[in-house]
């Protein structure tokens, strides 16, 4: 189970290690599960694109920020212990609003301190993901090496047979994750016929990006499906 990056991550070393005769005991992937994965929309092309001379000063901030590879996390680390505490909460609060106040005060003080911790894998977040704004669609974080239309399914098929048994990719209908419904369900659908794997999309009711807690009972019954 792998969630956003995380879930892009898991597909990815999946796909690189899918090979059913690596041990001659067959499929050794029983369920893959993609959990508002980022990298399922492929970024839109250069012609697509707002120029950076037409993006809105914000999003040109934003834009070099990235490129120098300053992470939202440093962010944080600079706003010192109580302000950075407070930050955590108050974007808590505005993605979850559902939590009681305890859980999220329990919440913020674990992100806190897992984010102003000494930096590692966030140094990554630039290597492999881009932000990118078409012209129609609006601003989104793409994968550099996207998942989507068809790459999945043509990595898979490279090492013939597959040995992963199921592929499972949940979003939330209120997910912020830049997702196109019907390309996905089509990727899936492909994956099923040439690969013969158990390949489907599912869309969680009243779920965002963590649909993990805003639909927990969905999630996990997807999860042990």
């Amino acid at each position: 189970v792998g969630h956003s990056l995380g879930g892009y991550l898991a597909a990815r070393f999946a796909v690189r290690n899918n090979n059913s005769n690596r041990n001659g005991s067959g499929a050794n992937i029983s369920k893959l599960i993609l959990a508002s994965p980022v990298g399922f929309q492929p970024p839109p092309p250069p012609g697509q694109r707002l120029p950076f001379s037409n993006l809105p000063p914000a999003m040109r901030l934003l834009d070099a920020l990235w490129s120098a590879n300053f992470t939202p996390q440093q962010i944080i680390r600079l706003m010192g212990d109580k302000r950075g505490k407070r930050m955590v909460e108050r974007a808590l609060r505005g993605r979850i609003p559902h939590l009681s106040s305890s859980d999220v005060e329990l919440l913020a003080e674990y992100f806190y301190h897992i984010t102003v911790a000494p930096p590692s894998g966030e140094y990554a977040m630039n290597s492999l993901l881009e932000p990118a704004v078409a012209s129609e669609g609006g601003a989104g974080v793409y994968a550099r090496e996207s998942l989507g239309g068809g790459i999945m399914t043509e990595m898979l098929s490279q090492n013939g047979e597959s040995c992963i048994k199921s592929v499972k990719v949940l979003f939330g209908d209120r997910d912020w994750m830049s997702f196109n419904q019907s390309a996905a369900v089509k990727e899936m659908e492909e994956i099923q016929s040439k690969m013969g794997i158990d390949a489907n999309v599912h869309v969680l009711s009243g779920a965002g990006h963590h649909l993990y807690l805003d639909n927990a009972d969905a999630f996990v019954r997807h999860v042990l499906d």
